[in-house]
């Protein structure tokens, strides 16, 4: 399917600039060329060392530096999508160009709200849309639940433009909620965190099964697909479940028969605490990010 970019006034044809060409970017990347989003030579990315460039390169991607300030000052009017570690992000802007005009920025660092960014690049003004974007790693196979917020600024001039085209470059790697700032944290933290919990839950249904009797592999298999038809049935209208206005509960008790194998794991589950754990997950993982903020912002 070929992504819509009639809303996005002339943004298609801009440069796409990938300041960090590590393991989200390579999702993002593949993903804009599997939806025909954009070509590859309107891609541009900053890498480390020539090792990371040439790798690239072989892929067809001739537009690579391992220096972002000679990048920049090559492509001063793009659109940048910054990919670095919140961690080295001052250390990597330090150096960029005040001449710099990029059309918009779309962020994808955890943990950097966006009046940090704002006053954190040398080039940013009052007049450039600043878009925090978060995916997950299940970008690599086109199903991240990634998460989007921006701050609306009536004199930007053309920022439904710019915010219309960065919706569309998430929905290349899966689905996009475009959600208010105040809420980002608490979104990334079920949005992008969540697959490594997702994962342990997984492990530990194959675990039991094994202590159980049944083979490793058999184990993994069933559990994977067990949590993915779960998940389908919760997102699929087919099955008769309204995500936007039924409980989960409603499913869960379905398959609970009286009496049951089904109601007896519940019950260990609840003695257990497993719902309260995964909801201190989730907090914890947000505050994280509101200290990993505090942190940077000193």
């Amino acid at each position: 399917m070929t992504v819509d970019l009639q809303s996005t006034n002339g943004c298609e044809n801009a440069p796409l600039v990938f300041i960090g060409g590590g393991n989200m970017a390579a999702a993002l990347i593949r993903g804009c060329e599997n939806k025909n989003f954009i070509t590859k030579d309107k891609i541009v990315i900053s890498v480390q060392s020539e090792k990371s460039a040439n790798k690239w390169r072989d892929q067809g991607f001739q537009n690579v530096f391992t220096d972002t300030l000679e990048m920049l000052l090559k492509f001063p009017t793009a659109i940048y999508v910054i990919c670095v570690k919140p961690q080295v992000f001052e250390e990597v802007v330090s150096s960029w160009p005040t001449n710099a005009r990029p059309k918009f920025i779309i962020s994808v660092m955890a943990g950097v709200p966006l009046n940090m960014l704002s006053a954190k690049l040398p080039f940013v003004s009052g007049n450039t849309t600043i878009i925090r974007l978060m995916p997950s790693v299940a970008s690599s196979i086109g199903e991240s639940a990634s998460s989007m917020c921006y701050e609306r600024i009536e004199k930007i001039e053309n920022q439904e433009c710019h915010v219309a085209y960065a919706r569309r470059f998430a929905e290349c790697v899966g689905t996009v909620e475009v959600i208010p700032e105040r809420c980002f944290n608490a979104a990334m933290s079920i949005g992008g965190s969540s697959p490594a919990w997702t994962f342990m839950y997984i492990e530990s249904l194959a675990d039991g099964a094994v202590a159980q009797g049944l083979g490793r592999a058999e184990a993994k298999r069933i559990a994977a697909q067990a949590v993915l038809g779960a998940a389908q049935m919760l997102l699929d209208g087919n099955s008769g479940f309204e995500i936007e206005s039924q409980h989960f509960g409603l499913l869960k008790d379905k398959v609970c028969s009286p009496g049951g194998t089904t109601i007896e794991g519940v019950r260990t589950l609840e003695k257990n605490g497993f719902r309260s754990a995964v909801i201190e997950a989730v907090v914890a993982a947000s505050q994280k990010a509101d200290a990993m903020a505090k942190a940077l912002s000193k």
